[in-house]
């Protein structure tokens, strides 16, 4: 701003210098016509006598005064004139600069320099109209990044902001020049593919896009990032941007319930789905409230004996209209109404009142429980309320396990968490252990007692040698740091046989049970069911 004002004044002064000269150009002239001729005889005459050498031989000359004024004021004329242009031209140029810098900002992302959400919007309506004039089929391509929540966490928000760099440029590279790319905002970005082809070939774009990303370097870290991407067609799927934006947007929701580094491609299906999590997500609130959320348990036993030794709590929920609905549909619901912390506390409170009684029985079971991410932020309420519960219930702290997923303890408020609960006497379980990509940092910093190692590892010990290899390196570490193990999703009779053979500690899965009722659960553990 100050820079353009301080052209215009030096433009200012340029054009009151020269009317300046100008004006004592125009009274030498005048007064010259006037008569001024005889006064400048005398001064001449005054010149060769009295003044310096070099101005008496100006005067001997026969050069009048008016002459040396409009010469000099037409040498400081054309200067003056000179310099005006300069800055006039050097004006022009900041000007025209500015313009299309103001026309980038406004159509372009200020942070990865790819088109903005305005900007592409326009240009979808103007792809849209095309498309319709050629008979055209547009493709378009909604793409949500996986765990970028938990690179800022762990790394911060200007890596975060290093990694949206690094990626936009990345999937810049790899379209077309047809295509458009743009950000969306946050973590989302859209393709839009012009021409599209079969949805094979769409899902090959789609495909090399996620591999793009799956691992990215944060300050000297590789992370495990990858995305997921849901795909609409034009004319199939809408006929406007924003029914097909928010069908793309859909599909791209759908992938991320799936899991991650999904594809998903929009149907009519979806759009029902959604609307039933949209139902979710509003009566979840008062289900809580009204108890609708109960408990079941999963046996864990010990690998050696085969004796049942534990349980894990996990959630369910009995709706009125849709039935026994599962974790994985209502859970992904209940963290983005932030709703976790309530339903901790229901799962924890049944959990150890069920303890309480499996313990009055006589049966000598403990108990895990699974803490989220949410929990951590209000871990001083947490350990409060678990204390607060063993206590009332007359059971031990070390009966109950608290099982943290890598997501969970990326928190940063997850080591005081640990802190106090291991303070308190309570265990500490890393869950899902090897699926993500710090598990070994997470073992020296916290103070974990037992590892679980995932089930996707179990699914693929006959199907792929490197896994049963992995395995066993889990166990000598553990065997090296002295924690316990035990395999989730054990569902074989071989599998369980390798992972004796290996010496994880304990098992768990559908071959020692399905969750059941408390009640169920010591049926099982007296020996007068057999396990569902």
């Amino acid at each position: 701003m100050l820079k353009p004002l301080a052209t215009e004044y030096r433009l200012l002064a340029y054009v009151v210098s020269m009317q300046v000269v100008v004006l004592a150009m125009v009274a030498a002239i005048v007064y010259d016509a006037a008569g001024g001729v005889h006064t400048l005889a005398h001064w001449e005459q005054a010149i060769r006598t009295d003044s310096l050498p070099i101005l008496r031989a100006m005067a001997s000359r026969p050069l009048y005064l008016t002459l040396w004024i409009a010469g000099i004021g037409t040498a400081l004329l054309l200067a003056f004139s000179a310099f005006a242009y300069r800055e006039l031209f050097l004006d022009l140029r900041q000007k025209r600069d500015l313009r299309r810098r103001l026309a980038h900002e406004s159509s372009h992302d200020a942070l990865t320099g790819v088109l903005n959400r305005a900007y592409f919007m326009d240009y979808f309506e103007y792809a849209v109209r095309a498309a319709e004039r050629d008979a055209d089929r547009l493709a378009l391509l909604y793409i949500d990044l996986d765990r970028f929540e938990a690179l800022n966490a762990a790394f911060g928000y200007r890596a975060g902001d290093d990694v949206l760099r690094a990626v936009a440029r990345g999937w810049q590279a790899e379209k077309r020049s047809a295509d458009v790319f743009a950000r969306l905002g946050g973590d989302e970005f859209a393709l839009l593919m012009a021409h599209a082809g079969p949805e094979l070939d769409v899902l090959a774009v789609a495909n090399r896009l996620m591999a793009s990303c799956r691992e990215v370097d944060a300050w000297a870290n590789r992370f495990d990032l990858g995305a997921c991407v849901g795909i609409a067609f034009f004319p199939e799927d809408g006929t406007t941007p924003d029914v097909l934006l928010r069908k793309a947007e859909l599909a791209v929701q759908r992938a991320k319930r799936r899991g991650r580094h999904q594809v998903c491609f929009y149907r009519e299906s979806i759009a029902a789905a959604m609307s039933r999590a949209d139902r979710l997500r509003n009566e979840l609130p008062r289900a809580i409230a009204r108890g609708e959320l109960y408990v079941v348990y999963q046996p864990v036993v010990e690998a050696k004996s085969g004796e049942l030794v534990s349980a894990e709590a996990l959630v369910r929920w009995r709706h009125k209209e849709f039935g026994e609905l599962s974790p994985g549909e209502f859970l992904p619901v209940a963290e983005e109404a932030r709703l976790m912390p309530a339903i901790t506390r229901r799962v924890m409170e049944q959990a150890i009142a069920s303890l309480a009684a499996w313990r009055e029985s006589g049966l000598s079971l403990t108990i895990s429980l699974n803490i989220s991410a949410q929990d951590c932020q209000l871990y001083g309420d947490l350990v409060d309320d678990l204390s607060r519960a063993v206590a009332e219930h007359g059971v031990k702290p070390e009966d109950v396990e608290i099982e943290l997923t890598e997501q969970s303890l990326m928190e940063h408020a997850a080591e005081d968490l640990v802190r106090s609960l291991c303070q308190r006497g309570f265990r500490i379980a890393l869950d899902d252990f090897g699926t993500g990509y710090a598990s070994l940092a997470y073992l020296q910093r916290f103070q974990v007692t037992r590892i679980k190692i995932d089930r996707s590892y179990v699914a693929r010990l006959y199907t792929n040698e490197y896994y049963e290899r992995l395995i066993r390196a889990v166990m000598a570490l553990a065997g090296e740091l002295g924690l316990e193990v035990t395999a989730e999703g054990v569902e074989t009779a071989e599998q369980e046989a390798l992972l004796r053979a290996i010496g994880v500690n304990r098992l768990q899965g559908f071959r020692y049970g399905r969750p059941v009722t408390a009640s169920a659960l010591q049926e099982v553990a007296a020996g007068h069911t057999d396990p569902l």
